[in-house]
C-alpha cells in the first residue's frame, strides 16, 4: 500500500475509533487537519474500498475501515511490551475504555517451612500460602531438605520427579483476577477463557469483531498474564498511551 493511501487509512482509523460514525472526505479533512483536498481523499477512499479495507453503510454514507483494516492497523499501533503492574490503574483504564481484562497473577514464593502434621499430612508454609498433602516419610524427608527454595524451582523438581498432587497444589497458588468483568457477560459471551491459553500474541475473532491481545510481565518476584480483550474498533490508542514504551523488569 503507497505510503499517501496508508496514512488517510489511519487516520480514519483513529477517527472512526473517537467517533464511532461514519466519516465522509471533508470530516476526516478537517478532524485529521490533512493538507489534501476532499476529492484526493475520496480518491483514496475508492482505493481503500476496493482492497476491501474501508466499507460504506450505503452509497452516500461516509467511510470507516473494516476488520481486516483494523488487524492490520492494530498490529502496528498495539504496543509489544507493558510496564504496569498497577491493578487499580488498569481497572479504571479498563472501565473508562470498555475493555475487559483477564490477569494470571503468579507469584514465586520462597518455602518457608515444612512440617509433620501428627504423621497424616504434610504442610508446606510458603511466604504467603501453604500446601497440605498426605504423610509420607519419604515424601516428608525429600520436602525438608527444600526449604528456603522458590516454587518456580520446586516446580522443576516435582515434575522431575513426578510429584503430581504437590504440582497441582502450588498451581493454585496462580491467583486470577477479571477487569470490567460485566462486559464478559453483557458483550464477550463468546469468549471461553480456557481457550486464552492458545493465544501467543495478538488474536483478531472476525466473527464477533473481538480482539485479544496477551502480555507477559515481570515485576520482581511475580509474574502477570494479561489479556486485553476488547471490540475491534474499541479505543485501545488511549488505554496504551500510559502504558506504550514499558519494559518487563
Amino acid at each position: 500500500m503507497k505510503k499517501k493511501v496508508e496514512f488517510v487509512l489511519d487516520e480514519l482509523i483513529k477517527c472512526y475509533i473517537k467517533r464511532k460514525e461514519p466519516i465522509s472526505s471533508s470530516l476526516l479533512k478537517e478532524l485529521a487537519h490533512l493538507n489534501i483536498s476532499p476529492s484526493t481523499i475520496r480518491g483514496y477512499f475508492q482505493n481503500l474500498e476496493k482492497e476491501g479495507l474501508i466499507q460504506k453503510e450505503h452509497i452516500s454514507s461516509g467511510s470507516y475501515p473494516s476488520v481486516k483494516a483494523m488487524e492490520f492497523f492494530w498490529k502496528k499501533q498495539i504496543p509489544e511490551n507493558i510496564s504496569i503492574t498497577d491493578m487499580e490503574i488498569l481497572k479504571e483504564k479498563c472501565e473508562d475504555f470498555e475493555i475487559f481484562a483477564f490477569i494470571k497473577i503468579f507469584e514465586n514464593q520462597l518455602l518457608n517451612e515444612v512440617y509433620n502434621l501428627n504423621n497424616k499430612f504434610i504442610i508446606l508454609e510458603f511466604e504467603n500460602d501453604e500446601a497440605v498433602i498426605r504423610f509420607d516419610p519419604l515424601i516428608y524427608d525429600f520436602l525438608k531438605s527444600l526449604t528456603k527454595m522458590y516454587v518456580k524451582d520446586l516446580n522443576l523438581l516435582f515434575k522431575k520427579y513426578k510429584l503430581r498432587e504437590l504440582l497441582k497444589k502450588v498451581k493454585n497458588f496462580q491467583k486470577n483476577i477479571m477487569l470490567n468483568e460485566n462486559l464478559l457477560y453483557n458483550k464477550f459471551n463468546n469468549i471461553d477463557l480456557k481457550q486464552l491459553n492458545q493465544v501467543d500474541n495478538i488474536k483478531i475473532d472476525y466473527g464477533n469483531k473481538i480482539l485479544v491481545k496477551k502480555y507477559s510481565v515481570r515485576n520482581y518476584q511475580k509474574e502477570f498474564e494479561i489479556f486485553i480483550i476488547g471490540d475491534i474498533y474499541t479505543d485501545f490508542i488511549s488505554l496504551f498511551e500510559f502504558m506504550k514504551g514499558g519494559k518487563n523488569e
